[in-house]
């Protein structure tokens, strides 16, 4: 029951950085979109290491499929927070979670984005 509870609340620690930083780059540069805005927001949030952004990116684009996200569409962001937050999970030494973090994640974020 508390590791549940300290796996929702780390989930959603880290998805409303991505989202506030995600808010402020679009502030400041409305006309970027898709992985260029997720790179930036990335960034700006201080969640993933500079030297790996593009790679985080990238294999976050290839873990999305159809039985992932349940659609054909492209990388979201919300698909991106989702691998961001699992990836940070397990570099914190955790072998596994017993909370959905996709559940959490897309709680937060908005399938638009």
């Amino acid at each position: 029951m508390i590791r549940a509870f300290k796996e929702k609340q780390f989930a959603k620690r880290v998805s409303r950085r991505l989202l506030k930083s995600l808010s402020v780059i679009s502030g400041k540069k409305p006309e970027m979109t898709g992985k260029a805005l997720y790179r930036e927001a990335l960034l700006h949030s201080r969640q993933v290491d500079s030297s790996n952004v593009d790679l985080v990116l990238e294999q976050a684009e290839n873990s999305i499929d159809l039985w992932t996200t349940s659609t054909v569409e492209g990388l979201k962001f919300r698909h991106v927070v989702h691998f961001v937050v699992m990836e940070k999970y397990r570099a914190d030494g955790h072998a596994g979670s017993v909370v959905s973090f996709r559940e959490v994640v897309y709680s937060l974020i908005p399938a638009d984005l």
